[in-house]
């Protein structure tokens, strides 16, 4: 007797899903929540807000559920994830992450892009930083136990871009930043005019706060140049609230550098805690 397969939704066990609206730039978010089995522990759990939240909240979840079981081997905790992403079939929606993850600029001088269509409106960080701070993340804590001394932000590419510029201008929000292939080159890299803010707001912060750079080998040539002479340029601050890692990973490229370095990236940032 032959078989008959059904075909139906597949869920994932412990997560959660919604729809938000922005107030602030008046845009919808796909929202994407994974919560431990474990109890909380007393000051909460850990919480991993992951940008792009289409392509990577699944990968995320799942190195998290498989070796937080393990956590005294591993090094990873339990930990809520959350996907900021967007409400579409896409990995990723080009117009609206050049929008959210450009920081803003009076110009930009951008490259022709290989198809030679324009450009997507670029330069709204500023207000998806601000709906992410105030909008978001209070909505977060108020529905879960959230440690909030065990918060870490990762991005990818201009992803990436947006976790510097996060980190940049305001670096008490988050206590690790992992900024993966991050797009530096951006707009003639001027994700640096931001940086005149980010020193006296260190000086400010009271806990150590962890910066995560990581690029492939088979990655452009610029991009990483780039990315290891942000991590040199940090390192060489010699600031005691900043601990800086760079890892250029070999073999691997522009994508399939993420899930190369997710099991580093978060046993650094459970360690800043």
């Amino acid at each position: 007797m032959e078989g008959r397969i059904t075909k139906s939704n597949v869920i994932i066990p412990q997560t959660e899903q919604w729809l938000t609206y922005s107030k602030i730039n008046h845009l919808p978010y796909q929202i994407l929540v994974s919560i431990p089995k474990q109890p909380a522990p007393p000051a909460g759990y850990p919480v991993i807000y992951v940008l792009d939240g289409n392509a990577f909240f699944q990968s995320f979840q799942e190195v998290i559920r498989l070796q937080s079981v393990r956590s005294e081997k591993t090094g990873i905790a339990p930990a809520i994830i959350v996907g900021i992403g967007y409400p579409e079939a896409e990995d990723f929606v080009t117009a609206r992450r050049v929008y959210d993850f450009t920081p803003p600029a009076a110009s930009v001088d951008l490259p022709p892009r290989p198809d030679g269509s324009p450009w997507p409106e670029a330069g709204g960080a500023h207000f998806f930083y601000q709906f992410i701070q105030e909008e978001f993340i209070p909505e977060i804590n108020r529905r879960y136990p959230i440690d909030l001394q065990r918060q870490m932000l990762f991005g990818h590419s201009l992803g990436g871009l947006f976790t510097l510029y996060a980190l940049f201008t305001k670096p008490a929000a988050f206590q690790t930043y992992v900024a993966s292939s991050p797009s530096i080159w951006w707009n003639k890299r001027n994700i640096y005019e931001h940086e005149n803010l980010f020193f006296p707001q260190l000086a400010q912060v009271n806990q150590k706060r962890g910066v995560f750079l990581a690029v492939g080998a088979l990655e452009k040539d610029y991009m990483i140049k780039e990315t290891k002479e942000l991590a040199d340029r940090l390192v060489q601050l010699n600031n005691p609230k900043l601990n800086v890692a760079f890892q250029q990973l070999e073999g691997e490229n522009h994508i399939s550098v993420v899930p190369t370095i997710l099991s580093r990236a978060l046993r650094f940032s459970f360690e800043q805690g």
